[in-house]
């Protein structure tokens, strides 16, 4: 057996790798963006479900620093990429709200430091990442990408990027379904002992599918787009896999978000081929609904109804014993004159163990991302995230109309995206959670990437500039 690599070397060559990085990402700021955005889209983050709790991408390096490497180099890249930005004026990402939602963030969390410190609670604890240090971390990629692919050339690579490995990412996922026993993540196999069989439960990957799936879509339905008939063959193909690739991993959430995503493009296009979208539409989410019905939603409710499965965990006809909103009523009751400011970074709740045994003795968190943000940092900290997300949806709506082409594509992939990670929002714990907070930072990114190079913002996206 190999000997764990000593702990002393592992500082060094991560001291040593840092300003490598640094003068790396100061050099090809777009290449370093597409990186990390292909670290999102082709590795996974989540471990519950797993019989065997493994160490992924995302977690490596926290046993020796108070943080990840990724997280490191996200702040390294982040820091680079504005020194350039600032060194060549012209080249100034577009106005967004990300600098002062960051500075206000940056002052909760200092506050949080000073607070806790008093306390005498553990800085690493403070700062850790069931806290509200990625609210943080989504902010600066934001940033990130607004300074790095504020360019046509940027934005089309990006495009290209996420269809490219969202379609790598769907036939790997689906192979190991259909062959190999779908993901090992699969907390209803391993934990409930129910024979299902899932592509990803991870959400952020059901997120890259069904972004991919709206791209796609959109190619493949605006008016303006002209494509060749082997490039719409080869979409339909790349839409058909993404689609089930949702649809087979079974979330709940996932199947909302992408019916929430289509609902924006459905919106987006000419009376005419809304009917038309309508209509495939309504075959497309009857086969989804009968395969999840089938596949999941039969071990939920002996009713028998879709709404009634669908909501099997909560409401007087649950078919489980604890609802699944009993955290958050009492993560609400520990929270009794703490709302305004919250518990902070490092606050926990309580509640009755054998019915919230599925957090293993951890109650520093709940299923919301919302409820996260209030449990940590109070109405303040809520207040600041939903700031964020109105202005987002006001700057949507204002420049929408006066966008054409990929900038157009990136504006609506932009709000689909919001809409999709809205129910997670809800109920998901998207908020602990490295890979999906910086997931949620591209889409919220995206609209205002879209009013990048105005010169160019007008022009009809022809065959020879389709991303596809």
């Amino acid at each position: 057996m190999n000997a764990a690599p000593d702990p002393f070397w592992l500082l060094v060559a991560a001291l040593v790798a840092l300003p490598l990085a640094f003068a790396v990402c100061l050099r090809h700021p777009s290449l370093v963006a597409l990186g990390f955005v292909g670290i999102l889209c082709v590795f996974s983050s989540s471990t519950w479900g797993q019989l065997q709790a493994e160490n992924n991408l995302y977690s490596r390096g926290t046993g020796l620093f108070y943080f990840s490497l990724l997280n490191l180099l996200l702040w390294a890249a982040a820091g680079a990429t504005a020194l350039r930005a600032l060194a060549t004026p012209n080249r100034i990402a577009p106005r967004s709200p990300f600098p002062a939602f960051l500075a206000a963030t940056g002052f909760m969390l200092l506050g949080h430091v000073a607070v806790g410190s008093l306390s005498g609670q553990d800085l690493n604890v403070i700062l850790g990442y069931n806290g509200i240090l990625n609210v943080a971390n989504m902010a600066i990629f934001s940033i990130m990408l607004l300074m790095a692919l504020n360019d046509e050339q940027g934005r089309r690579r990006l495009l290209l990027l996420i269809i490219g490995l969202a379609a790598i990412r769907a036939v790997f996922g689906l192979v190991r379904y259909f062959v190999f026993g779908g993901d090992s993540a699969n907390p209803y196999q391993n934990f409930e002992n129910l024979d299902i069989r899932l592509v990803y439960f991870d959400i952020a990957d059901n997120y890259i599918a069904s972004l991919a799936a709206f791209v796609i879509a959109w190619l493949l339905l605006m008016p303006e787009v002209r494509l060749t008939l082997f490039r719409r063959l080869l979409l339909l193909g790349l839409l058909a896999l993404e689609i089930a690739t949702v649809a087979l991993s079974f979330r709940r959430s996932s199947l909302g978000g992408l019916a929430l995503m289509f609902i924006v493009l459905m919106l987006r296009l000419p009376l005419r081929r809304q009917l038309q979208f309508l209509m495939i539409s309504v075959g497309g989410v009857s086969a989804a609904a009968m395969a999840f019905m089938q596949q999941r939603l039969q071990f939920n409710s002996n009713s028998g109804g879709l709404i009634a499965s669908l909501l099997y965990d909560v409401g007087p006809q649950r078919s489980t014993e604890v609802s699944r909103f009993y955290e958050l009523e009492a993560a609400a009751k520990s929270l009794d004159g703490s709302w305004l400011f919250g518990l902070g970074s490092w606050g926990t709740y309580y509640g009755n163990e054998s019915m919230l045994d599925y957090h293993f003795g951890k109650f520093d968190f709940v299923h919301s991302g919302f409820g996260h943000l209030v449990l940590k940092s109070g109405m303040v900290g809520l207040l600041l995230f939903v700031a964020l997300l109105a202005g987002f949806v006001i700057h949507y709506l204002r420049i929408r109309r006066h966008v054409r082409g990929n900038n157009a594509l990136l504006a609506d992939a932009g709000m689909a995206s919001l809409l999709f990670w809205t129910p997670t929002l809800l109920v998901g714990t998207p908020v602990i959670e490295f890979r999906s907070m910086l997931l949620i930072g591209l889409a919220l990114a995206m609209p205002y990437l879209a009013l990048c190079d105005a010169r160019r913002r007008t022009q009809p996206l022809r065959g020879s500039h389709a991303v596809a």
